[in-house]
């Protein structure tokens, strides 16, 4: 009976790693430059992004997104990490200023080829929603951001293009 057992045990398949096989973050792996603008909803002053950053897998499995942003005057480092959590995809956000170190689970969908996160802010209520649409070539991502505040008021919206290098 145990050997029965050890042979049906054996043969069943492990998880696939939903970040490795991804034909999603395959196109992300590179350097990109990114640039865009962040529109302030109560005044709607335009604030520039540009941003640098290198994509590639770790030796864990994991998809790192990596670099520097320029936010206006300010730079800051920042890198987004995903990672398999059974068959979902979790993140965790780290930014240099402000300082930041926030975990979230992202929604990737093949077939409009995006990845959606929704990133808590605040502890009160507020997110940071992000979603990102890979060309068909792979070469560019076409990126929407919104801020909400704790109130549920959107905050701040913008549009950043990626382009691969």
């Amino acid at each position: 009976m145990s050997a029965v057992l050890l042979v049906l045990l054996g043969g069943v398949p492990a998880l696939a790693n939903p970040i490795t096989g991804n034909p999603f973050f395959k196109q992300l792996v590179g350097k990109w430059q990114g640039e865009g603008e962040m529109v302030q909803s109560e005044n709607g002053s335009a604030v520039p992004i540009k941003e640098t950053w290198t994509g590639e897998f770790t030796d864990s499995g994991n998809f790192v997104m990596s670099g520097k942003r320029l936010l206006d005057q300010n730079e800051h480092d920042f890198a987004w990490e995903y990672f398999a959590n059974g068959d979902l995809i979790e993140g965790q956000m780290k930014m240099s200023d402000p300082e930041l170190d926030v975990r979230f689970e992202a929604q990737l969908s093949g077939a409009s080829r995006t990845i959606t996160m929704k990133i808590p802010l605040s502890g009160g209520g507020g997110t940071l929603t992000i979603i990102n649409t890979v060309s068909e070539d792979g070469r560019s991502i076409e990126g929407s951001v919104e801020i909400v505040d704790t109130s549920g008021r959107t905050t701040s919206t913008g549009k950043v293009k990626h382009q691969k290098q």
